[in-house]
């Protein structure tokens, strides 16, 4: 049977009459009854989000809301997953937001597999789907664009400094974030290659601390008491986990930055504060603030105009406690 917009409200309710989703409308618009994309309409999306999850996720989930809030000609409706690992509930949500016809779909998927099947639902309803961040594990004929920083090129900076930091190696642990995401291979990627063939580094192991500062420190503690302290390099995925890090370094009686340095991703104002102090030796910026260039991919979308799959976000790096200070200056913490 042909799946038309017409019939697709049909179909999805088997699915997700029984659910209850809690979504937020953000929106300066009241009037939520006019959800056409021609012109005057207002032009309603759907937001399947993580959630709290982080500092560098409020950020950017704020950015994307605050956006789409500022432009009266958008409806958006916020959906943030249960949790910041449950996908059911954010899979619920899309199939919602298909069933209500909504214009177009922002994703941040909590998982990179499972997504075929509601892309492909959106496809056939003829619901334009914008990839926020994280990528998903489907076929790139089902979504139209991914907006994100590069991860393999930011890890890559990470990968880059510590070979200047360490010109003749060191053993290094890997502070990894939540298993299975895109984000997380893709910054293993981008640091595993830049390190590759340079003498004298050893990967003592790398484990998951679920983008905590809790989990960070607990397990460094573990890591330093297994290896009597012998390591000289951490390379944090985030900077909860390289503050939390940081401090488990302290715990120890060793000193973050001259006998173990520290290297995160995100750029947020406590670890470019930490950066400033010592407690970190490198931050590389993974910037969460582009939902004018969410706007502009959806008004292209809705336009039939063709989309790059990959709309790189741009970021810098701060690699000395002056340059954590002035990026605070700047004001380019979050």
């Amino acid at each position: 049977m042909e799946f038309t917009k017409h019939a697709r409200g049909l179909l999805g309710l088997a699915a997700v009459g029984a659910l209850s989703i809690s979504m937020v409308a953000c929106s300066n618009n009241s009037d939520t009854s006019d959800t056409g994309s021609g012109d005057g309409d207002v032009v309603t999306v759907g937001y399947v989000a993580v959630g709290p999850e982080g500092g560098w996720r409020d950020a950017h989930e704020k950015a994307i809301r605050d956006a789409f809030d500022a432009d009266a000609s958008f409806d958006l409706k916020y959906a943030p997953a249960s949790s910041p690992t449950d996908q059911n509930s954010q899979i619920n949500a899309f199939a919602t937001f298909v069933n209500d016809e909504v214009d177009a779909i922002l994703l941040t998927a909590t998982e990179a597999s499972g997504w075929e099947s509601s892309l492909e639902l959106a496809q056939e309803a003829e619901i334009p789907v914008i990839l926020l961040d994280r990528g998903v594990d489907a076929s790139e004929d089902l979504f139209e664009t991914r907006i994100a920083p590069d991860n393999v090129a930011v890890a890559a900076q990470v990968g880059e400094w510590a070979l200047t930091a360490f010109p003749d190696g060191a053993n290094y642990y890997v502070l990894e974030g939540v298993p299975g995401l895109s984000v997380v291979n893709e910054r293993n990627e981008g640091f595993e290659e830049a390190i590759a063939g340079a003498s004298g580094w050893k990967e003592v192991g790398a484990q998951t601390a679920n983008w905590s500062a809790d989990e960070g420190k607990s397990v460094t503690e573990t890591v330093l008491r297994a290896n009597d302290n012998d390591i000289q390099f951490i390379f944090a995925q985030n900077d909860e986990m390289g503050i939390g890090a940081a401090q488990a370094v302290k715990d120890a009686g060793l000193t973050p930055g001259t006998d173990v340095k520290i290297a995160t991703i995100d750029g947020t104002t406590g670890a470019l504060e930490a950066l400033a102090e010592g407690d970190l030796s490198f931050v590389a910026q993974y910037n969460p603030f582009f939902g004018d260039i969410a706007i502009d991919a959806v008004n292209k979308a809705l336009a039939g105009e063709a989309l790059e799959k990959t709309i790189i976000v741009p970021g810098e790096s701060f690699d000395s406690p002056e340059a954590g200070q002035q990026a605070l200056d700047d004001g380019l913490g979050f």
